[in-house]
């Protein structure tokens, strides 16, 4: 397959002339390339590359091997590829398989002691030699994953090897992967590799949600780039000149008409920008070439003579000075946003790769709509979102060269009282993406409760763990949990509890029940608050953990446009909900339409709806539960979201209103004020009374709120933040010295 290297060489990077040359290409970057810097070996004038990496490997002889075979026209490719290189050199001497054209790939960053191979055999040869002779760390390659034919023999040559490695105490990395569609069925070959791997990661929440175990980083990406500095002093120094640039992948059917005289809308009437089209894939060149004639805009094209350094020299040069970047190419946005850009949804993008990426690091794809007046605000969460996404990635690869050099961890696993998540928006995702490299979460069955290695014990809704009746389910539940409690007791398993109400929803009078119930507050070492200032429910230590959003989990939904006095109130319809009062000032109201969502748990309540319906046509509803993409569709829809509740303590349907950028109009509880502190009152409004006229005051303030195109700050809400703060009770819990099992 091979040819110039005749399958495996040296790395071409090793000359003078490369490091003057292309190796300073990106001199003015960032990258975590800087994390191998100090692992560079000189080579030995009378040794040849094969004795020095078979002989003699850097870092106490360990051996790495990474596959970066991937496009050679995709500058994307490079940039997510180059860090993850970086990681391995990290750890050992590096054997990298580049696939053919091996001349292509000379701004990754390899080193003179680091192996190329451009004849995949050659290089699975060199793996299972080292993987039954030594300790031997497999990176697998970065990026898309799609699960065909190709795939799925690739998966089934490397198992033996993986298995046969880690018979020898080898490691497998599985870092940074992304599936092409989520919800698509997982072949069992790629769960099992994620599973068998000692650092699993993937690129969105979507694709971990669909595989089911490991946790969430930052595309490699974005720890390319230039530095916090330099964009800072970019987006200060930007004068009234605004630059849009554009890159539109070409495998795509051309856009319409239509979109072409919207881009220039909003290029003349909402941005006032001057737009620049960037080809960043060679394939893509006669597509952005059509777009730039179409536009009248200068075209940054992909010349023939240009390699892979020199184009994403060029490209940067363009990304550094741009206002704004859209593009349906994901590492086009990645790598505009790493030098400052702000992305804006302005190319349609049926993957939705582009948004659930973003979302990782807390961006959005924003409205053209007031992306002018908000722009100094929009590139502060820019800088925010790099300099985040970028400590994740260095921790990252902490944890590849922890893992590559020490024994191997047992990570923590903790019991959480609920049943597995089912890939909705149910508490139990979120409690699925607290997985970390040290922590791993289980869920609520017989076998995980009686049988299998658990750390800690994570208590959510005691009376529904515990539930009061005499019906066969409820006698069950109480017998799983009465053999929990027992476990617990016997083994000293540290127990975490979640106060999610501060009174139960439902009845908990069964005396059995409760006498469990006081069991597991008395086992209780650490309690886990959702809203600050709650009254202590158990001797455990208190710990400030609130309810996460709910924007990675959506960020592949796409929702509505707001319809003109729509009000929307959803989610599981209960007494408590207050349902007859929101009806009564609708009624008095001037609202277009008041629609109600949700499964109703109280006939009395649904009843009243389907009666105000039938007398007055602006009622409308639908019963049942709702999938996230109908529910992002109704809230999308609505101009304000109300949640009339008669007790409001934490509630996840407000936050998801809140995380797909809509106002909410709530009673004022304690809960609410500080909801209202935390995001800002252009999106919380808190009402003494709820009546006609508060209605009809909300909607015109709500039309406010939606017409700045900004989102809420939701940023101490953060999927990451929500997943370090868990992990900071669980060690406090299972590493203390009060329990015997640390």
């Amino acid at each position: 397959m091979g040819s110039g290297c005749a399958g495996v060489a040296p790395c071409p990077c090793s000359t003078a002339a490369s490091r003057r040359g292309r190796g300073r290409a990106l001199s003015s970057s960032t990258s975590l390339m800087r994390l191998s810097q100090s692992t560079v070996v000189p080579r030995a004038a009378d040794t040849t590359a094969d004795e020095l990496t078979l002989r003699n490997p850097t870092n106490g002889g360990r051996m790495i091997f990474i596959s970066v075979a991937s496009q050679r026209d995709n500058l994307g490719d490079s940039l997510l590829r180059r860090p993850l290189i970086a990681a391995g050199q990290a750890c050992g001497t590096c054997h990298v398989y580049v696939g053919e054209g091996a001349e292509d790939w000379t701004n990754l960053g390899l080193r003179s002691v680091d192996r190329l191979y451009t004849d995949r055999r050659k290089w699975m040869f060199a793996l299972a030699r080292s993987a039954v002779l030594r300790r031997t760390t497999l990176l697998l390659n970065a990026g898309e994953l799609l699960p065909d034919r190709r795939f799925l023999v690739s998966r089934a040559l490397l198992l033996p090897v993986i298995l046969a490695s880690r018979a020898r105490g080898g490691r497998l990395i599985h870092a940074g992967f992304g599936l092409r569609d989520p919800n698509a069925k997982v072949p069992a070959i790629a769960r099992l590799i994620a599973s068998l791997s000692d650092v699993a990661t993937w690129r969105d929440e979507a694709s971990r949600s669909a595989a089911g175990i490991g946790t969430v980083a930052p595309d490699w990406a974005f720890g390319e780039g230039a530095s916090p500095e330099h964009v800072s002093e970019r987006h200060h120094e930007q004068s009234d000149r605004r630059v849009l640039a554009l890159s539109l992948r070409g495998d795509r059917p051309p856009p319409p008409a239509a979109w072409l005289d919207e881009v220039r809308r909003v290029v003349s009437e909402d941005l006032d920008a001057t737009v620049v089209v960037v080809v960043q894939v060679r394939r893509d060149g006669d597509r952005n070439a059509w777009l730039a004639k179409e536009l009248g805009a200068e075209l940054i094209d992909w010349p023939e003579e240009a390699d892979h350094a020199e184009q994403e020299r060029r490209v940067r040069s363009v990304y550094s000075r741009a206002t704004w970047i859209g593009s349906n190419r994901l590492h086009a946005v990645i790598m505009a946003v790493t030098e400052g850009a702000v992305p804006l949804d302005l190319v349609p993008d049926q993957s939705q790769k582009v948004p659930r990426a973003l979302a990782v690091v807390d961006l959005a794809l924003l409205p053209a709509q007031g992306a002018r007046e908000r722009v100094k605000a929009d590139q502060t969460d820019v800088r925010g979102a790099l300099a985040s996404g970028r400590k994740r990635l260095t921790g990252l690869a902490t944890a590849i060269s922890r893992v590559s050099g020490g024994k191997r961890r047992r990570r923590y696993r903790v019991l959480h009282t609920v049943s597995a998540p089912d890939r909705t928006t149910r508490y139990a995702r979120h409690m699925a993406a607290t997985e970390d490299y040290e922590v791993r979460p289980v869920f609520l069955s017989w076998r995980n409760a009686l049988t299998r290695p658990v750390d800690a014990v994570h208590v959510h809704w005691p009376e529904h763990l515990v539930p009061a009746g005499s019906s066969v389910r409820a006698r069950h539940d109480r017998a799983l949990a009465a053999a929990l409690i027992r476990r617990i007791q016997r083994e000293k398993i540290p127990v975490i509890r979640t106060v999610h109400n501060l009174t139960p929803h439902q009845e908990t009078g069964d005396r059995t029940g409760a006498h469990l119930r006081e069991a597991l507050t008395a086992l209780t070492r650490a309690e886990i608050h959702l809203v600050p200032n709650d009254p202590q429910v158990s001797a455990g230590s208190v710990h400030l953990v609130p309810h996460g959003s709910y924007r990675e989990p959506y960020a592949d939904v796409v929702g509505g446009s707001p319809l003109p006095a729509r009000v929307l109130h959803f989610g599981r319809i209960e007494g408590y909900k207050g349902v007859p009062e929101l009806l009564a000032a609708a009624a008095e109201s001037e609202v277009g339409e008041l629609r109600i969502v949700g499964s109703p748990s109280d006939r009395d309540v649904s009843r009243e709806v389907i009666r105000a319906a039938e007398a007055d046509g602006r009622v409308t509803y639908q019963f049942g539960f709702v999938p996230d993409v109908d529910l992002a569709r109704e809230i999308g829809e609505a101009s304000l979201c109300v949640f009339p509740y008669r007790e409001l303590h934490s509630s996840g349907a407000i936050l998801v209103a809140l995380s797909l950028s809509r106002p909410i109009l709530v009673p004022r509880t304690t809960t609410t004020e500080a909801l209202q502190g935390e995001v800002g009152s252009q999106w919380v409004r808190i009402y003494e009374s709820l009546d006609g006229a508060e209605l009809d005051a909300a909607l015109r303030w709500s039309h406010e709120a939606l017409s700045t195109g900004s989102r809420p700050d939701l940023s101490d809400r953060s999927w990451q933040l929500i997943r370090e703060r868990h992990k900071h009770v669980t060690l406090s819990v299972v590493g203390s010295p009060a329990n015997p099992r640390s």
